[in-house]
């Protein structure tokens, strides 16, 4: 096996990154995706002036301020994809969404009229999600290219780039005179190409993720004088991540005497995990600006979660071609003519990375007005400038006690591949319920968020940030425009109520296997995925 050693400029730290975190991963930790309980789920969650649902306190504080009784709420879904991998998948998942509790305390004060706290589960984001991209239109374009480029021009290396040198796909160019002399730049750094009697026809890429995040709210909330509710939400986050992912690339192989069609390069396979907690807070008012009316607004203001994250990952390539005593590349066939695939592994390990990621302040606007005791309807509006998003590590070291010191290092770099590749993105949240009898609601529901991705984003693996000198993967996905459609039907005693609630989440992505901004004159065409899902929604609670 070929042996390949680079030095990074930050190899003083005392930690090796594992799966890279770039805009592409950092958006799981801020889910565009409607979550919780089934009366919340079935108005699309446009509850942020009207209140009352132990739900609501998520999006607006005050918002549980309207109790004027004890709730306690329990609520779990069923999940699945519309659109199945394969036959055989299994994408329904069982999941649990939310539980939790306001207590009101009546203070019949001249001002304050109620006192209440809530404390509640509600799951953020589901990440069980299951996909097949395959792209029949690579124009000849490889992602071991990618890998070569990265080792010619960047500062520093990945342990792809270098896992893929010992499996004999990316070499040096040499120049065949006899003495086998290794092309070099004009500094003195040797050239790399990829093995170049190989062609690439088409990928196979399939990715499984699981897991998701769970959210915990601390509420207090205040009724003053029937007209203004103030709220404020301690949210803790808890994120546990899983990846499962497998890339194999086909071509011809042609050594100029035998020409091998549909020959399978390599598979690189890729697992990652990461877990961690967030931690946000959030602000919240309703006013109901006239006596006469019941129509509210509401404002909230949520501060950016400031998220420590600890991810791990493995890799490996098994690839068929091995390097003789001449430097020249072949492919490993036994004596029956069958290739042989060897399964190459990194050279080192990858402890875990310990990741600082701060989210985006969110404003949220909501207006919300009943009608008798027939019909009340809401809406609501949120901004999130995702470009702002903010990232950095722990660089610490272990004296002789066992003891680490250090502090955590800003990512200037990433930090500017957040604001080139993401944006401000709107969310709109509608919703209405009409009560068909005293006991029987009827609700429907819509929600709109614009793409956190500018339309050109990519995933550049040549800048100068030091995250890169660890990265495992190549994939990327720009999502499009997510639209939620939700229906529910909810019954109402006087203590016990129970609703059910159905949702049909549309979204598609552009995936690419590796990005092509430095590779050939072709242009690697993207794979639409499909990742539209249905969710069905149940709730029990009982107010006292």
């Amino acid at each position: 096996m070929k042996r390949r050693y680079v030095w990074f400029a930050s190899a003083c730290l005392a930690f090796q990154m594992a799966g890279a975190q770039t805009p592409y991963m950092n958006e799981n930790y801020m889910p565009t995706d409607l979550i919780g309980s089934a009366r919340y789920v079935g108005m699309g969650g446009a509850l942020g002036a009207l209140g009352a649902d132990i739900s609501a306190g998520s999006s607006n504080p005050a918002a549980l301020g309207l109790y004027r009784r004890s709730d306690a709420a329990l609520s779990f879904s069923v999940l699945t994809q519309k659109d199945k991998p394969d036959l055989n998948a299994d994408m329904t998942h069982l999941s649990f969404d939310q539980l939790g509790f306001v207590i009101s305390i009546p203070i019949m004060g001249k001002a304050v009229r109620y006192v209440n706290f809530g404390a509640n589960y509600q799951k953020r984001a589901n990440f069980n999600n299951a996909f097949i991209a395959d792209n029949g239109r690579l124009n000849g374009l490889s992602q071991t290219q990618q890998m070569a480029d990265i080792l010619n021009n960047t500062q520093y290396s990945t342990p792809l780039a270098d896992l893929m040198y010992n499996a004999c796909l990316v070499n040096p160019v040499y120049i065949r005179d006899g003495q086998n002399q290794v092309v070099t730049d004009g500094e003195g750094n040797p050239q790399y190409d990829r093995y170049d009697a190989l062609s690439s026809d088409y990928n196979n890429y399939d990715r499984v993720t699981e897991g998701g995040i769970a959210g915990y709210d601390f509420n207090v909330s205040m009724n003053i004088k029937d007209r203004v509710y103030l709220g404020l939400t301690l949210g803790v986050n808890d994120v546990d991540y899983y990846s499962y992912s497998t890339y194999r690339e086909f071509g011809t192989i042609s050594d100029g005497t035998v020409t091998i069609p549909d020959f399978e390069n390599y598979s690189l396979y890729n697992t990652q995990h990461v877990s961690g907690y967030g931690v946000n807070v959030k602000l919240g008012a309703i006013v109901r600006p006239f006596e006469s009316s019941p129509f509210r607004i509401g404002l909230a203001v949520e501060t950016p979660t400031f998220y420590h994250l600890e991810s791990y990952s493995s890799y490996s390539i098994d690839s068929p071609m091995y390097e003789d005593a001449d430097y020249n590349v072949l492919v490993d066939q036994n004596p029956n003519g069958d290739f042989v695939y060897t399964n190459y592994l990194p050279e080192y390990d990858l402890d875990n990375l310990h990741l600082k990621l701060t989210t985006p302040w969110k404003v949220r606007v909501s207006l919300g007005h009943t009608i008798g005791k027939y019909a009340a309807l809401g809406a609501e509006y949120e901004y999130a400038n995702y470009g702002k998003t903010k990232q950095g590590y722990d660089d610490f070291y272990y004296d002789e006690w066992g003891y680490s010191y250090g502090n955590t290092v800003r990512d200037k770099d990433m930090n500017a591949m957040h604001k080139a590749t993401m944006r401000g993105s709107h969310s709109f949240k509608f919703g209405a319920e009409l009560n068909l009898t005293d006991n029987l609601a009827f609700r429907v529901g819509y929600n709109y968020y614009s793409s956190m991705f500018k339309s050109e984003a990519t995933l550049d693996q040549t800048g100068p940030s030091p995250v890169f000198g660890y990265q495992t993967t190549t994939d990327f996905m720009n999502k499009g425009d997510v639209n939620i459609f939700t229906a529910g039907l909810g019954y109402h005693g006087r203590h016990f109520y129970a609703d059910m609630a159905y949702k049909y989440r549309m979204q598609s992505g552009d995936f690419y296997a590796f990005d092509d901004t430095y590779i050939g004159d072709g242009m690697l065409s993207p794979v639409e995925v499909g990742l539209d899902t249905h969710q069905v929604f149940f709730s029990v609670g009982y107010k006292f």
